[in-house]
């Protein structure tokens, strides 16, 4: 087939079989994957700033903003003045969020896992190295590839 020498095919194939995965896990609790990144992102480390949250989950700001707008919304965080710059707004999870974090940690740990355990160690650690090179090739879009 024509796809199999595609990466950006492959990737998004791999890519949509992951979030349905999430999805079939997440949608009783009425969380998106992004949602769901956030918060195990905020469960690592309360209180972050947006633009630290884009940073540690690799969503555009953008995107952030409007999966926090939703947390939100929805009880999971709030936006609180940072104690020494009011203008600054950190995001928190809420006690909504606290009552299932353990389960919300064990669909992270049992999802990773069932993907991960397809590779060995070694495996694992060049896929990342492949990953992390086409994650560099973004910021050379302008460039020739000779």
């Amino acid at each position: 087939m024509v796809f199999n020498d595609c990466i950006c095919f492959q990737l998004g194939a791999v890519s949509r079989k992951i979030t349905r995965y999430y999805k079939e896990k997440l949608t009783s609790m009425g969380l998106t994957h992004g949602q769901f990144f956030l918060l195990v992102a905020l469960y690592d480390e309360d209180g972050l700033l947006p633009s630290q949250l884009a940073d540690k989950t690799a969503l555009d700001r953008a995107t952030i903003t409007g999966l926090l707008d939703r947390l939100e919304r929805d009880g999971w965080t709030e936006r609180r003045p940072d104690q020494s710059d009011r203008r600054v707004l950190r995001i928190h999870i809420t006690a909504k969020a606290m009552q299932v974090r353990e389960v919300i940690l064990s669909i992270f740990e049992e999802t990773n896992g069932q993907f991960l355990g397809r590779f060995s160690p070694d495996e694992w650690a060049l896929f990342q190295s492949f990953l992390k090179r086409l994650e560099r090739a973004e910021h050379m879009e302008n460039r020739s590839p000779v």
